[in-house]
């Protein structure tokens, strides 16, 4: 079985390029669920994270955003100390999280959706670059911009969070269960939409309920296990090792 080698614990992560979390602990209420937690995700690759339900997956990416604080430990962004900061701070550093719950605002429309989010985090000095692109990646959207966000089918309405995101120019995307819920087909667009933005440069950092699926789309992955990494490695040795995903998720992982 794939052994946890994935964990850069040497030096510091003060002046490196990409996103580094160490010692990270957090939790809600008495409950902690992320303890000592360390990870290091390099600028331009997609690091996907996997494990059973409850492991800390979601807790994780919400640590690292802004929308949890952490009790513990330092999240390091391009150099820069981004733990404790507002979500809305992190946001603005090019580190977006679009979370499993998608928080798309179900009674405005599309187009209505895109502007807030632009105008919180967009450049105005490219805004029809910015616009041109994402109904480029998604053309539904664009079609459908006047329809209320709320009428749209699941899939549309991922790709709408998505799209949200990529209006703030993420250095870093985080995506929480981007399949949760939808069809094969709609997952297969989603995630060649996603291929077109790593080759494009975007650093990834992809939590998802179907671990084979993201572990053969990431460069490296890792499993959590109850807050912890116990598994981690390139997605060719994980995905040689046969037992590994029955032994820690039977076949698959939720959020």
């Amino acid at each position: 079985m794939a052994q946890s080698d994935s964990v850069d614990t040497a030096g510091s992560a003060a002046g490196l390029r990409g996103l580094h979390v160490r010692g990270l602990s957090a939790g809600y209420g008495k409950a902690l669920v992320l303890e000592g937690l360390d990870l290091s995700l390099p600028e331009g690759q997609v690091l996907a994270v996997v494990g059973a339900n409850g492991a800390g997956k979601s807790t994780l990416v919400k640590s690292i955003s802004g929308v949890l604080r952490p009790r513990a430990g330092e999240v390091v962004f391009n150099g820069e100390t981004i733990h404790g900061l507002p979500a809305h701070r992190i946001a603005q550093r090019g580190v977006l999280h679009v979370p499993e719950t998608r928080d798309i605002f179900s009674g405005m429309t599309v187009w209505e959706n895109l502007r807030v989010a632009f105008d919180n985090l967009g450049d105005p000095a490219r805004e029809q670059e910015a616009f041109d692109e994402v109904y480029s990646l998604f053309p539904i959207l664009h079609e459908f911009r006047e329809r209320v966000a709320g009428n749209l089918s699941g899939g549309q309405q991922q790709m709408l969070a998505i799209a949200r995101a990529l209006l703030g120019r993420p250095k870093v995307l985080m995506l929480d269960e981007p399949s949760l819920g939808l069809a094969a087909l709609v997952i297969r667009e989603i995630y060649a939409t996603l291929q077109r933005l790593r080759e494009r440069g975007l650093t990834v950092l992809l939590v998802e309920q179907n671990a084979r699926m993201a572990i053969d789309f990431a460069d490296r992955g890792l499993v959590l296990s109850n807050g912890k990494i116990v598994v981690s490695g390139t997605r060719e040795a994980l995905l040689a090792d046969d037992s590994l995903i029955q032994h820690y998720l039977g076949g698959h992982a939720t959020a």
